[in-house]
């Protein structure tokens, strides 16, 4: 009876090792990305690696003094536009459109090597962009096809509240 087991499992690893083979296939086949997806990826890349080294340096510089951003972009394949998101909790929407402008200048600044890896050149229509504070999750600037269209409105069931102090807790 112990041979009998022994063969059974190592009959049934062989046949979970084929599923899982099997299964493996999916992962060889190549397909290529969007273009539009590799933009964002490298601008998602290159913005984030600019923002970071602005919020280190402690002394203000490029965006008037030193806090937290992050920015997200991704790739909306529907309206073929790219999708800015800056985070941050800044409130001032002078700030806030010096901060865009910022953004979409460098962005559009990195047009040869776009057209050079990807064979994209960005025009200012292409980019969708939001800011969003922080800490209600509101946003508070939103830039459409070369204009500012002020704050998102809000839904009847949103309710602005600021996130709770928690380093006061012990």
């Amino acid at each position: 009876m112990g041979l009998k087991k022994q063969l059974g499992g190592v009959l049934a690893a062989l046949l979970a090792a084929g599923v899982v083979w099997a299964g493996n296939d999916g992962l060889a086949v190549t397909q290529t990305v969007p273009a539009g997806e590799r933009v964002a990826n490298y601008l998602q890349n290159y913005l984030g690696t600019i923002y970071t080294v602005v919020e280190a340096k402690s002394s203000g510089g490029l965006f008037d003094g030193p806090q937290t951003y992050r920015v997200v972009v991704g790739y909306d394949p529907d309206q073929k536009n790219l999708d800015v998101t800056l985070v941050g909790a800044q409130q001032d929407p002078k700030v806030i459109e010096h901060m865009m402008d910022v953004m979409r200048g460098i962005a559009l600044r990195l047009n040869p090597k776009l057209q050079k890896n990807f064979g994209v050149t960005l025009r200012d229509g292409d980019l969708s962009m939001d800011y969003l504070y922080a800490k209600t999750g509101h946003v508070m600037e939103r830039y459409r096809e070369g204009k500012y269209l002020g704050p998102a409105p809000m839904e009847k069931d949103e309710v602005s509240t600021p996130t709770p102090d928690l380093s006061s807790n012990p």
